[in-house]
């Protein structure tokens, strides 16, 4: 890299690597954790395998553009922190305000999927629709601080609605994360039962069945899996691997809150069951009623859908080191023997 003087002016071009697109038009200060974004990547820019691994991590830091921000708006030296009085008068660099020389803004997300065609989903991004992205790369927990963060309490007070502004809706429960696992826990390494059968018939749709049929080609009969198909898959098709949806029972009815709310978790079996890794691999079979399934590899993890419905906290549960280790979410799994299930079935590993 060639050096030059402090005082030369260095022109640098950036190509926008993609785009945010969510509901939002306006840059309102707060309440981003309510916001879930698509970055819609230039595949003419990144090759199509840009994002290969990145699904591997959970966060990711999101770089981009105010570019709605006018010159004339543009602060070089102290101001307000968004103009309030009560705030001492800081300098743009002790800020993370817009209003920057070059206009750049960072954001560490969560990373909620990966889709074909260069698609990331994140939740929490600070940036409205149409902003230009410049980079987004992995977070990983080594390059957070090192030593304790200390700021000054205007800061702080700034921040107190940024993220998630207000109580939560009535239907999200508050998390209490180790009760709720051991309650978890509790269920059966084998010999488990189905509690819930529930047929998606269309998007939203619940239907919950007192008899269920598995089928090999079509999963549960009635069920939308088939022609729904998947934004995983490059074709769109839907995913054998992702033909079933099974979930712990007790896991659903904390943080659904009633049992009659449990349906919208969007799963077919809600099984009493301990579903983690150790106790069911990957080409694990189970006898559920008279058909036998098949545990795929294939990962269930929270949607967006999941968090508007439960909250953010119940995901993030889910979603945390011990829900992924103990998979609370859930598993995903196919039909190999075709037959029936109902409510109040033992569900099994198929030995030998």
């Amino acid at each position: 890299m060639r050096s030059v003087r402090h005082s030369a002016l260095v022109t640098f071009e950036m190509t926008p690597i993609g785009t945010v697109r969510n509901d939002r038009s306006e840059a309102i200060d707060d309440d981003w954790d309510r916001v879930d974004s698509r970055i819609e990547l230039d595949l003419g820019v990144l090759g199509a395998d840009a994002t290969v691994g990145l699904r591997e991590f959970s966060h990711v830091e999101v770089v981009y553009v105010f570019d709605r921000v006018g010159d004339d708006a543009i602060e070089r030296g102290s101001r307000h922190p968004r103009g309030n009085p009560d705030w001492p008068a800081v300098g743009i660099l002790a800020q993370r305000a817009k209003h920057r020389p070059n206009r750049i803004g960072t954001t560490v997300c969560e990373l909620m999927a990966v889709r074909p065609g260069g698609v990331v989903e994140v939740r929490g991004l600070d940036a409205i629709d149409g902003t230009p992205v410049l980079d987004i790369k992995p977070y990983m927990a080594e390059f957070g601080p090192r030593g304790d963060v200390i700021q000054p309490t205007w800061s702080r007070e700034l921040m107190s609605g940024y993220w998630t502004l207000g109580p939560a809706p009535d239907v999200h429960r508050r998390v209490d994360g180790d009760a709720w696992l051991a309650e978890v826990l509790a269920s059966p390494a084998d010999h488990g039962r189905v509690e819930l059968v529930v047929c998606r018939p269309d998007v939203g749709e619940r239907r919950v069945l007192d008899e269920g049929e598995l089928e090999v080609e079509v999963g549960l009969v009635g069920d939308n899996w088939l022609a729904r198909g998947s934004r995983n898959a490059a074709d769109g098709r839907a995913e054998i691997d992702a033909q079933l949806n099974l979930m712990n029972w007790r896991c659903a009815r904390l943080v659904a809150g009633s049992d009659d709310r449990v349906p919208l978790a969007g799963d077919q079996l809600f099984v009493d069951l301990d579903l983690s890794p150790d106790n069911l691999p990957p080409g694990t079979r189970l006898q559920v009623g008279t058909a036998v399934i098949e545990v795929t590899a294939k990962p269930h993890t929270g949607c967006a859908k999941f968090t508007r419905r439960f909250g953010l906290d119940a995901h993030r549960w889910i979603n945390g080191i011990a829900g992924k280790a103990h998979r609370l979410r859930g598993i995903c799994a196919k039909v190999v023997v075709a037959g029936v299930v109902r409510p109040g079935d033992t569900i099994v590993k198929v030995t030998g």
